[in-house]
């Protein structure tokens, strides 16, 4: 049978709990902080064909965060549909118009409501954020 004294004991509960503190403090030290990645993209303007409906500018994408900017530097003759989340938005492509997305799913498409020329899309450019 050992017998352990009472300075026996608090040198013993003294290393256990400096052993503890020591493992949790290096387990916190090891942590990584999130890192932090921009993206620019630039979806240029388009030539649409007369009468092209449903033509993709951008495929269903989620972002974390993101900007998106519509130029408004296309034809009045495209309609733009923006969906987000499954709700849809029209907007022409000669109008300016941002967007702020968080946590959340974006397609663009356009239609060419003029049967009989060719028109433009407008240049869309989405600024997101990753980590």
């Amino acid at each position: 049978m050992i017998v352990v004294s009472n300075v026996g004991r608090e040198g013993v509960v003294g290393a256990i709990s400096g052993a503890i503190s020591g493992a949790i403090v290096s387990s916190l030290m090891k942590v990584k902080q999130p890192t932090i990645t921009s993206n620019k993209q630039i979806i240029s303007q388009q030539r649409l064909m007369a009468g092209a409906t449903g033509v993709s500018l951008l495929p269903a994408t989620t972002y974390k965060f993101a900007i998106v900017l519509f130029h408004g530097d296309g034809d009045q003759q495209v309609n733009l549909t923006i969906t987000i989340n499954g709700a849809q938005t029209t907007l022409y492509a000669n109008e300016q118009a941002i967007e702020l997305l968080a946590n959340q799913e974006i397609s663009i498409t356009a239609d060419n409501t003029d049967t009989t020329s060719e028109r433009n899309t407008p240049t869309i450019e989405v600024l997101s954020l990753a980590w």
